[in-house]
């Protein structure tokens, strides 16, 4: 998609995001309770995309889309953005790597990890939000975020990236087929694990079975019961 055909630019994005996030943190305490954090992985097809917008609108969660967090965490400008919409206590931190940057437009896996890392910590420490792909669930532990894993049987998914694309079958197949062997090439190349792994998830969903009415209402409800530490504040690493 071309730059003209956005229909805000990202930075604009950024800085809405960034306001609400100051409206909120004068309005609630510190030590209040966090609000729900989701992290959301799927199979491509499965309606894992669908089911995080449906839960950011119901629930009135944020969304941090694939695109949305790649950018930021390549991008030291909105990095600075939104770890310091947070608290004034990340600024030094922030500042002590962002000088040991040799290039904006390139970062080694090690590098874009690292960052990568610091937005998702950002964004949890806040609370309130749905995070859509990028390796969250590997970043973010249990008591932080509800790690969710969004799965359908390979002819379901077939059949939706079919009618959805305006492809036939084959095409469709082909199409799941490259999109998750670049989700496994990223995850292998940042966290050396396996995308499939079901251990490093709270819930997994099948959307086959459930339907994605039944998979909203079991995640709608594992925001229910889980356990939403205090917050604490932002922690320097070494």
């Amino acid at each position: 998609m071309t730059s003209e055909h956005l229909p805000r630019p990202l930075g604009r994005i950024v800085e809405e995001q960034c306001h609400r996030w100051d409206l909120v943190h004068h309005d609630a305490e510190d030590t209040g309770p966090r609000r729900p954090v989701v992290t959301l992985s799927r199979q491509h097809g499965a309606g894992g995309a669908e089911l995080a917008g449906r839960l950011a609108r119901v629930v009135g969660l944020d969304l941090f889309d694939r695109e949305l967090v790649h950018q930021i965490a390549e991008s030291a400008h909105l990095r600075d953005s939104v770890v310091q919409a947070l608290d004034d206590r990340d600024r030094q931190v922030l500042e002590d790597w962002l000088v040991s940057l040799v290039s904006d437009s390139y970062l080694s896996p090690a590098s874009y990890r690292f960052h990568l890392t610091r937005v998702l910590g950002a964004i949890a420490r806040h609370g309130g939000a749905v995070v859509l792909g990028r390796g969250a669930h590997l970043v973010l532990g249990p008591h932080e975020a509800v790690r969710v894993l969004v799965v359908a049987p390979i002819e379901d998914r077939v059949r939706t990236v079919a009618r959805r694309d305006g492809i036939d079958a084959t095409e469709a197949r082909h199409r799941i087929d490259q999109v998750e062997a670049a989700r496994r090439e990223f995850l292998q190349r940042h966290f050396r694990t396996d995308f499939a792994d079901p251990t490093c998830f709270d819930l997994v969903l099948n959307t086959g079975a459930l339907g994605m009415e039944g998979a909203f209402d079991v995640l709608r409800s594992a925001l229910q019961v889980h356990h939403w530490p205090a917050r604490t504040p932002a922690l320097a690493l070494s």
